[in-house]
């Protein structure tokens, strides 16, 4: 194997590694998987030029070769992961992560994340640890259409290389611009970041002269690393600013310049692929006893995941690929990965069933479409309860931190004969502030925002409950604003454009620990809005001071006091009950 390319892929896993153990300065570390695609396109399409025999013969090989190399490795850490997470994680999240564990067997995490509308570039505290196995689905599938057409089109008709580069790029920037979240996962828009690499393959003759091919390495060396120093999750990913590490991970394959093993990443390359798969659910582990990272832990994360990289790459990758004793079949290998997926998926799911007195349920607004979810701008159905022939209506109105209120709003609604309308939706808080999903401003928020606007000045309620996450993971408005200084002039302008009395409910403590009792802490953003509140001479509602005294207790009134990693469980909303009923107007 080329040592430029072995280096080229140490490069790639260590900014991903880096980035995902949240070293700051490495703002654009995962572009390491764009750079990644483009050398898979490359190295893979390579090996397929060296093929002969019939079509179904150089198919057939081909998928054997896959599987050699992908499936022990991957199998084995998705396994590996799903029983780890037993002891790690919070027994809420198995019903959650036996699908994710499923789909990372079966290669279809992309597609399963894409579903639930998972921003990759904004995790949460509790990420799944099979998250990195998407761009593993995006790359098998690609894989699954390529080999067949490169036989039968491409590797006669090179004419249509550059064609296709240019279609599949404009789509993906088109549909990037439309779709931000299911742009990231899917695989037609990273096509053009393999077909960069294809490209190379397949044109030997793209090569700089001697004289140009240092100053050329050079050039890509210092672009791909001036990209993930600078590019950020601001860019829309994949968008014109991926071109720039594409650009320069091709200039580095065309370059052709041996990297000596002495700087190292040649040395890491040998060790990529499993480095990969081991390093993420370490991350998670250490963030689910807490949700910020100190620099001994990621020290300790980087370490820990060279050594399972090591063990993972000798004693499983290296010997399925090399051992003639351990060649499987097509067919074995089905039955191998089928039995991967039952007891990555039947471990979680098995313990999820005999954990006791747990609430993983969602408020009821989720199930009848009355709370919004990414994408969607307005209900199609009025979403009132409680009381409906009542004159006296109040109004719910929020992200998904209002919704969790919901149980025990309707409760009190009932029982004081109001009628409630439910107005949330998902991570778009009731503000004026523009939400960027994967560096592209969420145009159904900012729809449902005007809207919420309207809707409350239209049906004047007797009194709005307002509430809202307050620790998002991404902006909330342009890079270069002040966080705190933007969400208190988003949430100044939303109440002012209201003609009704509101109330703003108090952001829940944020658990900085999944697994153990927590220390009560509040957001700045949570204080800025009670000190707005006063302001104004609105209520405010601090309800951490319900469900903290020393300490945040992981259990509250008999169960688990938060169903994830912000969200309380309906339980425990319901069991605030009298504190909520005390504190609300009595109209």
């Amino acid at each position: 194997m080329r040592s430029d390319i072995q280096a080229l892929r140490g490069f790639s896993i260590l900014v991903v590694l880096l980035y995902h153990a949240q070293f700051g300065w490495l703002k654009g570390g995962f572009l390491g998987v764009d750079i990644f695609f483009v050398i898979s396109g490359f190295v893979i399409t390579s090996k397929l030029m060296e093929g002969d025999g019939t079509l179904g013969k150089q198919v057939k090989e081909f998928y054997l070769r896959r599987a050699k190399r992908i499936l022990p490795a991957s199998l084995t850490v998705s396994i590996l992961t799903a029983v780890l997470a037993i002891f790690f994680l919070p027994a809420v999240a198995r019903s959650r992560l036996s699908l994710d564990a499923l789909s990372s067997a079966l290669f279809s995490t992309n597609l399963h994340f894409a579903r639930l509308g998972n921003d990759y570039l904004a995790q949460s505290s509790d990420p799944s640890p099979f998250l990195h196995y998407w761009s593993l689905g995006v790359e098998e599938q690609f894989y699954v259409v390529w080999p067949i057409l490169f036989l039968l089109l491409y590797k006669r008709n090179k004419k249509w290389l550059f064609p296709t580069l240019l279609v599949t790029t404009l789509f993906a920037f088109w549909f990037t611009s439309i779709n931000p979240v299911l742009s990231f996962y899917i695989p037609f828009t990273r096509f053009w970041e393999f077909f960069a690499g294809i490209i190379l393959a397949m044109n030997p003759a793209f090569r700089v002269p001697r004289r140009l091919a240092l100053p050329t390495a050079i050039i890509g060396w210092v672009t791909i690393s001036c990209a993930t120093l600078f590019i950020s999750i601001h860019d829309a990913t994949p968008g014109f600013t991926t071109i720039i590490a594409v650009a320069g991970a091709m200039l580095v394959l065309l370059a052709r310049i041996d990297v000596k093993q002495e700087f190292l990443l040649p040395r890491l390359g040998d060790y990529s692929f499993s480095l990969y798969l081991v390093h993420w659910p370490i991350v998670v582990f250490f963030l689910a006893r807490n949700s910020t990272l100190t620099s001994i832990a990621k020290v300790e994360i980087i370490l820990i995941s060279l050594l399972f990289s090591f063990l993972l790459t000798h004693f499983v990758e290296k010997p399925f690929r090399f051992k003639k004793r351990l060649t499987l079949s097509l067919t074995q290998w089905t039955v191998v990965v089928l039995a991967g997926s039952i007891v990555s998926f039947g471990s979680l799911a098995a313990t999820a069933s005999t954990s006791q007195a747990l609430d993983t349920s969602l408020p009821a607004t989720y199930a009848d479409g009355c709370h919004l979810p990414f994408g969607k701008a307005w209900p199609t159905k009025p979403c009132i309860y409680g009381d409906m022939s009542s004159t006296t209506e109040i109004i719910l109105a929020g992200d998904s931190h209002a919704a969790q209120w919901f149980p025990v709003v309707e409760k009190i609604a009932k029982t004081r004969h109001w009628k409630l309308l439910n107005l949330t939706k998902s991570s778009c808080p009731a503000t004026t502030l523009e939400t960027v999903r994967n560096g592209k401003l969420d145009s159904s928020c900012a729809i449902w925002q005007v809207k919420l606007i309207t809707k409350i000045n239209m049906d004047k309620p007797k009194f709005v409950l307002i509430s809202n996450f307050t620790e998002y993971q991404y902006p909330l408005n342009k890079p270069s604003g002040n966080y705190l200084a933007s969400w208190k002039r988003g949430l100044a302008s939303f109440v002012s454009q209201i003609r009704s009395p509101y109330i703003l409910i108090g952001d829940t403590p944020k658990p900085t620990s999944s697994v153990i009792d927590f220390l009560p802490t509040r957001s700045k953003v949570s204080l800025q809005s009670e000190e707005l509140a006063k302001k104004l001479g609105a209520q405010y509602i601090d309800t951490a001071s319900w469900l903290c005294t020393d300490t945040c207790p992981i259990r509250y009134a008999g169960t688990n006091t938060y169903r994830d990693a912000t969200h309380i469980s309906v339980h425990t909303a319901l069991a605030l009950y009298g504190k909520l009923l005390a504190v609300l107007p009595s109209i």
